[in-house]
Order: structure tokens, then C-alpha cells, then sequence
């Protein structure tokens, strides 16, 4: 079997990934000023699908893929192929023009409650 002009180069089929460098796709920020955002954030589109069209691709995607159930941002950022501190830009721009809502997880500092605690303890000695 001959190789092809592109097998020569090591092309192929494969997918030459973002043609768009992560930087240029944000505008340069790189995660100041930013929504605080954990890999774990669910993001969830609450405009309208009219509304998609002002937007700018990689935007527009993130819109749609979370238009119908709730996606983490690193589930973003594996559907789009792009870097997690990219994807965080572009959801805290979409949250800040009111296209997406979130709900970060609650954080490992907080630690549970002692009252709760407290609660169920009194719950097991009553048994």
C-alpha cells in the first residue's frame, strides 16, 4: 500500500486539534478576575437557544452542550478538547453576560456541620 502526501508528514486521520491557540480563545486571560470555578462546578445554560448566535463559537458550543442537563467544567473542557484553565475563562465570561448559572461544590475547608453531627449521633443512641 502507498503512502499518501499527508502519511509522509505523519498526518493521517488524526485531528489536528484547536487550530485556535488557548490564549487567543480568551482574550489573554488566564484566570484572574475570574467566577470561582472548581473543576467540579456545574454549569447549566439558562438563556435562549436565539441568543446562541451573537456568540462566538467556542461559547455557542459550551451553550448547547449544557442547554439541557447540568456539566462540570471538566466535562467541558473533555468535550471541547480545551485546556481546563480556558474552559473556566470562557464559562465565567458566559456567567457574567447571564447566558449560564453554576453551583460550585462545597468546599473541603468548610467540613461538616457539628450540629447535623451531633443530631445523627443523638439519633444512633436512641436506638
Amino acid at each position: 500500500m502507498s503512502e499518501g502526501p499527508d502519511d509522509a508528514w505523519g498526518y493521517e486521520d488524526d485531528d489536528p486539534g484547536p487550530l485556535v491557540r488557548p490564549f487567543a480563545l480568551t482574550r489573554g486571560r488566564a484566570g484572574r478576575e475570574l467566577q470561582d470555578l472548581d473543576i467540579l462546578t456545574l454549569v447549566i445554560s439558562v438563556g435562549y437557544d436565539a441568543d446562541v448566535g451573537k456568540l462566538d463559537r467556542e461559547y455557542a458550543e459550551i451553550f448547547r452542550l449544557c442547554r439541557h442537563r447540568p456539566l462540570s467544567i471538566v466535562e467541558i473542557a473533555a468535550h471541547l478538547g480545551l485546556l481546563l484553565v480556558t474552559v473556566k475563562v470562557l464559562v465565567s465570561d458566559l456567567i457574567s453576560a447571564g447566558y449560564v448559572i453554576f453551583r460550585s461544590p462545597p468546599r473541603a475547608d468548610a467540613g461538616p456541620d457539628p450540629e447535623l453531627l451531633q443530631a445523627v449521633l443523638d439519633g444512633i443512641r436512641n436506638l
